[in-house]
Parts: C-alpha cells; structure tokens; sequence
C-alpha cells in the first residue's frame, strides 16, 4: 500500500473512475466544500503549502476514502478539463456541469491573504466570485455586464444563465485568467497559448484586463504577459512533485467501531472537516444493512426530498405506526441504530420503502403542496416553495405525509386546497409546540376542515402567528397616525396604535379568540405577525408565482431561498443604493428597505437593462414589468416616487412599500381562501 499520492493520481480516481482502486464508502456525503474552500485549497498548493493527509480503508483490492473527500474532489477540478468531450471523467457527487478552476496569470487585486487569485466557475455563478473578497458573489451590475458577454454564444442567446455550458464562461471579476489544466496539460509555455488560442470562446474579455476579445487576449500572452505566463506554468509544473500522505485504518479499528453503539470513528475524522449530520449517518447506516434500497429511497424522493431525509422521515413513519401514532422526534444516530435492531421496526421501514408507499404518499403530498392540479387554485406553486417547506419544516410535511399514510382515501379539490393552505400556514407563520399539537390532532380525519382559530396563538403561546384580515391591515396602515410614527421615528412605531383602526384590529383578535387580552399581549400577536408578512419572502414568490414558474421553469433550489445561488436577483423596487450609508436618509425609508414590500424577484437577464439606481416609476413604466413585478395594485404611490427622497417626504413611498406587503400577504390569504378557515 502506498503512503503518498501525487495530486495527479489524486485527480485520476475521478478523471478515469473506471481504472481507479479508490473508491467512496457509503457513509460520505455530496460535495459540499464553497467555491472560495476550492480557491484557497489552490492558493495553498501553488504555495507548496502541505496538504493534510487522506484516511483510507482497504476492501479487497479497494480503498475506500473515509477522511479527504472535499480535499480530493477539488484537487480533481483542477485537473479536470471541460473542453475534453471525450474525458470518462465523473465526479464522485457533484451532478450537472462541472466547476472549471482558473488561474489569474497577472491579477490586479486578490484576496489578503492569498498569494495567487484562482477563480472558480460554477452553474449557478458562470462569473465566478468577487476577486478581492472571494466569499461574495458578484455585484448585481458585474453580473449583467458578464451575462451580457456570454450570451454572445449563439447557444445562450435563449437561455437562463444557469443552463450556460460551462465552456462559455470564464471569470469576470479578474485580468488575465486561463483554466488551471491547460497549465497542467501544457509540458511549455507555448502549448498553454496554443490551448487558449483552441478552446477560448471568441468573445473572451474580462473587467480588469483591459483586451476586447479573446485575439487581443492572445497578443497580449504572447508579448507583454509572456514572463507572468512563464512564471505561473513553472509554478504549477513545481505542484506535480507534491504528495499528500496517506493512512490506512486497520480492520480491527473498523470492527469495533460498527459493533459500537455510535459511529464515532466516522463522527471523530469529520470533525474538522465537513461534518456529517446524523441525517447523513443514519443513511449510511441503512445503505450498508441495505445496499438494494439505495435506488428505492432516491427514486421515493421525487427530486423534491432528499435521500437522507427521505429515511429521516420513513423512519419516523414507522416508529410512529409502532407507538400508537404519537409524535417521533428527528432521530439521532444513537436513536436510529437502537431501533433499526428491533424487529419490527426494520420491518415496517422494508416494507414501507420496497412496497412504494412511502414513495406514492411523498408524491401526493406534493401534489397537494404544488396545488398544480387544483381547480380552485390559478397556476402552480413554484417546486422551489415546495421544497422549501420539506426541507425547512420538515414537521409540517411529515405532519401531512403521515396524515395521507393513516387515511388514504380520494379528495376533493376543497379539502386539498385546505391541506395546502393549513400547511403553508404552519410553515410560514411560526408553528410553535408541534409534538403536543401533532398527538392531538394526526388521528382527527376532519382536521383540514376544522377552523384555524383554534390554533392562532393556541393556548396564548404555541400554535401560529395571528393571521390578520388584509383588508384591515390596509385600513390601519393608510392612517396619517400610523405613518407619521414611522416618519418621526418614534420608539412606539412597531407597536399595534391603538387610536382609529387599531380598536378594530383588537376587535378582530378577541372576537377570533372569545377572550380578552392585555395591551402587551395584543402588541406581542401584532409585532410578531407584521414581521413574518415584511420578512417571509416565499410569499414573494407565491405571488410572482406565474412568472417564477414561465421563466424559471421547474427550478428546484435545494438551499435557502435567500442564498446567492437562486437564478434571480432579490431586485429592490426603491433602490438600495439611495439608502445604504446614506447620511440623508429618513428611517422610514431604512425601516422597510429590505422586505417585502420593497423586493420583487427578477430575472439576471431581464434587470440588465435597468439601472441600479433608476426610481420606481423609471423602471414601472412598462405594465409588462409592473405585472411581472406583482406592481400593478400599488403603482397609484409608486408612480410619484420619481428621485431619491432627500427630506421627510416619504408618504408615497411608506404607502406604495406597506400597501405591496399587504397585497403580497392578501395573494397567499386569498388563493389559499383563508377566510374561510377563520371563523370570525
């Protein structure tokens, strides 16, 4: 067995799999490192920085990689070559195109702490990241310049940014950048030219280089960049004597640790690397006592659940079917492997996962949640709210999974439509205490048609936020009283005004909830309701929901829907830029800069052609971007705001950002006919 590896043999487990005797266990996961974990790794290697040592265990002829995945993977992206269209290569768990790594030959700025600036393209960043800071994506206006430049290819003329091959984009915050392995391919300078001159696309230009196209480019390689080429192609022909040491675990480390109660071998070598979840561990677990039902639980998924989640929640199925239907928590480790040893519990997840039950109920759950063949709802909520919901409330899906499991029977479109809205409800306004509301109510067949009142603040603290009649809400907000305390900044602004409307909306809550409450509570339901309408975005998207889902497609974003990776901007109808670090600036305007009211989701390709500092009516002129932009119901305010407010005159603006808040909020409470599951 060898002790050390060259970082080509390294690349070679996944450049040729077919030939490699390494291989990864079932207890690793996907790839997780961040573009700017890769860029650093290369940073340190092109440093001759030594790289921590790879853990294997031996199967036969195999190695199994237990320890340096993350390592490995990225190590083999900078071997990897996209132009290549006969390469075997596949990467052990990235799935699409591929990230390409480059390297900036001559960079004006790159990070502090980094002596050389490695760039990464990925799908969902075709630009790269921000050279200087190289954890942050692009600025909105570098974005549109680069998507510009790449839609020069006739093939991503029609195309979303995130379809682009990956051999049309090259990183743009840069000067002179070349993809890593046409160094490491090249055994001269010159071959690294003529790999340019070959695979570059003809548009090639980047922000800081200062050449048109990709001749220019070239010219510039071959005369005035010629020493920096030769001084980066002599560094990284330096990388190909570096070894990453390696060890073996023995098998009797191996045997004591899977006799064991707990994984810890797996859990004590991730520890310092991207640890396992023990959604990860439980699943590997299965995988082994299990290898056939790998297929069965990934296909059960529906490309909406993943597959550690899909045996999170199966296992919870079943342990709830063995103990009288009550609420199982999220299994840990330790948990799952006490329970797979019983019988009957290996049993019912067997059957459960091979009958395709568990498979059939996702898929109806889902069919319910998307409501995309719902006669009583318009269009299809967006797959990616979808699996919002299952991902971060995964209570509320199984809540309803479960609920399926224990009565399948054919629905109409009414109780589906309250299936939705109850579930959507429960995920977006803050269910609190689901246990004790799960045992009361998974065995009630009439749940979805039984009145929300009930659980709005249910016993005065669980249960949801205390959903707020819209047409109230717009009455309270267009009083003087209200938006004068936002305009003066009063310390009470937040707080439900009790003067005029305010009486009303306490009205509303006692009557929902035949009690009497203190000031202090009615200011708690009302504070902690407005946040979630001002912060929720989903509810963004729910609204713009024919437009996400025309121009988007069936995007299904795994992550947070805040992150950086969704394929459309979080557009701000006033401009941020009259407001961050402004001197001149009324809070008023800075209090709802960044909510709902305020962003619309837009596509990269359509904000383009707008400025970042153009006011709302500029830039609502069009009823086609006002419709899209879910504008329409409040243009009579944003209309008048022409120029950035450098005084108190704010109304058309806090009317124009509270009354689209409450129309946002209205869409969700009218689709979903909430009205009708609120008795008043």
């Amino acid at each position: 067995m060898k002790d050390r590896f060259t970082l080509e043999e390294i690349a070679n487990w996944q450049l040729h799999p077919h030939d490699s005797l390494v291989e990864l266990p079932s207890i690793q996961r996907g790839f997780v490192w961040k573009p700017k974990q890769v860029e650093d790794l290369w940073d340190s290697i092109l440093r001759g920085f030594p790289i921590g040592s790879l853990l294997f265990s031996k199967t036969g002829n195999k190695l199994h990689l237990m320890d340096g995945q993350q390592r490995s993977t990225s190590i083999f992206l900078g071997h990897f070559n996209p132009y290549d269209t006969e390469s075997p290569a596949k990467a052990w768990a990235i799935k699409g195109e591929l990230p390409v790594i480059w390297i900036d030959i001559k960079p004006e700025i790159k990070p502090d702490i980094s002596k050389y600036l490695v760039r990464l393209t990925t799908t969902s960043h075709p630009w790269g990241y921000q050279a200087r800071e190289n954890n942050k994506a692009l600025r909105v206006s570098d974005k549109k310049k680069a998507m510009k430049i790449f839609q020069n290819h006739p093939d991503n003329k029609t195309l979303g940014y995130t379809s682009f091959k990956n051999t049309t984009t090259f990183p743009y915050d840069a000067s002179f950048p070349l993809p890593l392995v046409f160094f490491i391919e090249s055994s001269n300078p010159k071959q690294v030219i003529e790999k340019a001159k070959l695979h570059l696309p003809e548009y090639f230009c980047t922000s800081k280089g200062g050449f048109e196209n990709k001749n220019a480019f070239i010219t510039k390689l071959e005369n005035e960049l010629n020493g920096a080429l030769d001084e980066i192609w002599q560094t990284v022909n330096n990388t190909k004597h570096i070894c990453v040491l390696s060890n073996i675990i023995q098998d009797k480390v191996l045997n004591d640790d899977n006799e064991g109660e707990n994984p810890t071998l797996f859990v004590r070598i991730n520890s310092s690397g991207t640890t396992l979840t023990g959604d990860d561990l439980n699943y590997s677990i299965y995988k082994s006592l299990f290898p056939k039902g790998k297929d069965l639980i990934e296909s059960a998924g529906l490309h909406f659940v993943e597959p550690t989640q899909v045996l999170s929640l199966a296992s919870r199925i079943v342990a709830s079917d063995l103990e009288d239907h009550t609420y199982i928590k999220k299994m840990t480790v330790r948990d799952f492997q006490r329970r797979i040893k019983n019988e009957d519990f290996k049993d019912g997840l067997i059957n459960l996962i091979e009958s395709n039950e568990l498979k059939e109920r996702f898929a109806q759950a889902i069919e319910i949640l998307s409501c995309r063949s719902n006669a009583l709802f318009g269009g299809e909520v967006p797959p990616v709210i979808v699996k919002q919901l299952i991902r971060k409330n995964q209570d509320v899906f199984l809540f309803l999974v479960y609920w399926l499991h224990c009565f399948q029977h054919q629905f109409t479109d009414e109780i589906k439509l309250k299936m939705a809205a109850k579930s959507f409800t429960f995920a977006w306004f803050n269910f609190g205490n689901f246990q004790e509301f799960w045992n009361q109510k998974i065995i009630s067949s009439d749940f979805w048609s039984e009145p929300l009142n009930e659980l709005l603040w249910w016993n005065n603290k669980d249960g949801v936020e205390f959903l707020t009649d819209p047409q109230l809400l717009r009455k309270y907000y267009a009083q003087s009283k209200v938006f004068e305390m936002f305009r003066d900044k009063s310390p009470e602004r937040w707080k439900l005004l009790r003067d005029g409307t305010g009486e009303e909306v306490v009205k509303f809550y006692e009557t929902l909830k035949n009690e009497n409450y203190t000031p202090e509570k009615i200011d708690e339901f009302f504070t902690e309701f407005v946040g979630k309408i001002r912060h929720n975005r989903p509810l963004i998207l729910l609204a713009q929901r024919d437009y996400i889902n025309a121009t988007f497609g069936d995007y299904n974003q795994m992550d947070d829907i805040e992150d950086t990776n969704v394929p459309w901007d979080w557009d701000h109808i006033y401009p941020s830029e009259w407001v961050y670090r402004k001197q001149y600036c009324n809070q008023g305007i800075k209090d709802w800069n960044n909510t709902n009211g305020n962003f619309r989701a837009l596509a990269l390709e359509q904000n383009r052609s707008e400025g970042n500092i153009e006011s709302p009516k500029s830039r609502l002129t069009q009823e086609e971007k006002r419709e899209l932009s879910f504008v329409n119901e409040d243009w009579f305010y944003w209309q008048k705001v022409e120029n950035r407010i450098w005084d108190d005159n704010i109304e058309d603006h806090f009317q124009g950002i509270t009354s689209r808040m409450i129309n946002i909020y209205e869409k969700f409470w009218n689709d979903f006919k909430i009205g009708e599951l609120i008795i008043k």
